[in-house]
């Protein structure tokens, strides 16, 4: 609607200018074999370009650069590339190469890092404010890795939905670390750090029962399924069953429940316990 257009215009253009220095990061300062782009493409309204996908686009590209390069990512292996200056920059290493043309000591050298992955989005403007969802996908297959959406009433809101967002993309290309701490009693006790909870982790109990095997199997950040074997106090252990993680904030309950047998010379049994204890996103991110 015309209003709603008058209220963004003149915000987001001076956002968009200011991102494009932000955004930048040159394979200078790593080894551009190791690491992979990840670029944000122009957000669309109903697949036309607009004042909101423009700006907000723009002010992603800001965003993105400063969670990439905070420290919770130093060790991730993902940097940001300039996906909507990449023509600008092509024809700049084109005209390199023209002699007499660029002064060789400001040529533009090719230190491009590969896109990798790329940031798309859609944007819906209405009488509310602005919302938008935004897809992660595989630069060369096309797969979609991720989806999330948000949306605001104001700059303040939409900024903060973004920064939201577009972290919880991130993670999906940074693996985060996490402490799982869980018991069944005083004596079985688990208390390992593990790299994600989209793959599948092993953790070994601690003392007497550390002749224990548990593997858990994600289905997502919030449940999965795990299986136990190994030997512990002399009888044969087999077993598992299903677990979930409620979250809060950056910490989640954890609840496991456990079917499992015994079986030693003396004979055998079947069980089931509760394994309850906490999971924890540590402060980095880390590397398979």
């Amino acid at each position: 609607m015309p209003r709603n257009r008058t209220r963004w215009r003149g915000v987001f253009p001076a956002i968009f200018l200011l991102s494009l220095g932000a955004a930048g990061w040159s394979a200078s300062t790593a080894n551009a074999a190791s690491i992979t782009g990840l670029g944000i493409e122009n957000f669309f309204s109903n697949g036309q370009k607009s004042e909101l996908g423009t700006g907000l686009s723009g002010m992603a590209e800001t965003v993105l650069s400063e969670i990439i390069n905070a420290p919770l990512y130093k060790d991730c292996p993902v940097k940001q590339v300039e996906v909507r200056r990449q023509a600008e920059i092509e024809r700049e290493l084109e005209l390199g190469k023209v002699p007499g043309v660029v002064d060789p000591k400001s040529r533009l050298t090719d230190r491009t890092i590969p896109l990798g992955h790329r940031i798309t989005g859609s944007v819906i403007e209405s009488a509310e404010g602005g919302s938008f969802s935004l897809s992660l996908e595989d630069a060369k297959s096309g797969e979609i890795i991720g989806t999330v959406t948000g949306g605001g009433k104001n700059i303040a809101e939409l900024e903060a939905a973004l920064r939201d967002s577009l972290r919880k993309l991130v993670d999906r290309l940074c693996t985060r670390a996490y402490t799982l701490k869980a018991s069944v009693g005083p004596h079985f006790q688990i208390e390992s750090q593990i790299c994600g909870l989209d793959k599948p982790f092993t953790v070994r109990p601690k003392g007497k029962f550390s002749g224990l095997t548990l593997v858990f199997t994600p289905q997502s950040d919030t449940n999965g399924t795990f299986t136990q074997s190994g030997k512990a106090y002399g009888a044969e252990w087999k077993g598992g069953g299903p677990y979930t993680i409620t979250w809060n904030g950056d910490s989640g309950r954890f609840v496991a429940q456990d079917s499992y047998t015994t079986r030693s010379v003396a004979g055998g049994s079947q069980n089931s316990d509760q394994m309850t204890g906490t999971v924890t996103r540590l402060a980095k991110s880390c590397s398979r």
